[in-house]
């Protein structure tokens, strides 16, 4: 029998397939060197690929094509199927899916699938599709389904700490003098993530420099309600527990999760990122 609504995501989502809670994953490939990494939300390869990255390997990325996503749609036995990518000017794969939405709908007669243009990526991507994935293994009408994707993209903030700036740099978004003055002064930039947007928020000379603004800017951001949040890591796995002591410390966490940070986002920040995602619970919203 048929569920209400399924739910498919790519591989930077961090969550891996499961047909029967009613998910589909779509694989993303990078290079390093020689050797592809196929990522499909699994964390067992995420060791290599980090190792990998810091032997100066240069990663290169490619988007998932309209044939993949079309497969993935295929693999779900739902009535309407949700999917869930990035923002449309960071990436090709909000126009893949959508194209593979209407070879869909060509092959069956109906319009099956709704893509949704969220409004977040990686670690935030990733705490948006748990919450409406919760609601697709309760087997959760799509307009419910639906709304909770609207609020979650709305509400989840994500803050980040970058080791350095040379990976950034090699993406084009951050000149390379600037990030090779910034890694000549072991300065460690402090991001946010909320609303499409990204931005610096601060600079630490340290780790624990980095540690001590990311808790400042929980205790000032966060409201005073049960979080849910998803502390990440990009082959750093002492930071992000530190991290999350410091955050229990300064907000109400209502649940906790530490994620290894996809290579699709690894490939940018580059290893020894950390930071976390905050979504405010749906009980304290619905109340």
């Amino acid at each position: 029998m048929s569920r209400p609504c399924a739910l498919v995501v790519d591989g930077g989502a961090a969550l891996p397939e499961d047909l029967d809670a009613g998910r589909a994953v779509v694989p993303v490939r990078i290079t390093l060197g020689d050797v592809e990494f196929v990522d499909t939300g699994d964390s067992l390869g995420y060791a290599a690929f980090y190792s990998k990255l810091r032997s100066g390997a240069v990663p290169s990325t490619s988007t998932p094509s309209p044939g993949e996503y079309l497969e993935a749609f295929r693999r779900l036995d739902a009535e309407r199927v949700v999917c869930l990518t990035i923002p449309a000017k960071w990436s090709g794969m909000h126009d893949a899916a959508c194209l593979a939405s209407d070879m869909l709908a060509g092959e069956e007669g109906r319009k099956r699938v709704i893509v949704v243009e969220t409004s977040s990526a990686a670690v935030g991507l990733a705490l948006i599709a748990r919450a409406a994935a919760e609601l697709c293994a309760q087997r959760a009408p799509v307009d419910d389904v639906l709304d909770e994707v609207r609020r979650a993209s709305a509400a989840v903030r994500m803050y980040g700490s970058l080791a350095n700036l040379t990976y950034v740099a090699r993406s084009g978004r951050v000149p390379a003098l600037i990030a090779g003055i910034s890694n000549t002064l072991h300065i460690r930039p402090v991001f946010r993530m909320h609303g499409a947007e990204t931005g610096r928020v601060a600079l630490a000379r340290t780790t624990s420099g980095a540690l001590e603004a990311l808790q400042r800017i929980a205790g000032e951001q966060l409201d005073g309600v049960p979080q849910w949040l998803l502390l990440f890591h990009a082959d750093a796995p002492d930071e992000a527990a530190a991290l999350q002591e410091r955050l229990t410390a300064v907000s109400r966490v209502g649940r906790s999760e530490t994620v290894a940070l996809s290579p699709i986002a690894g490939a940018y920040t580059g290893p020894g990122a950390f930071g976390f995602a905050a979504l405010p619970m749906r009980e304290a919203r619905a109340g």
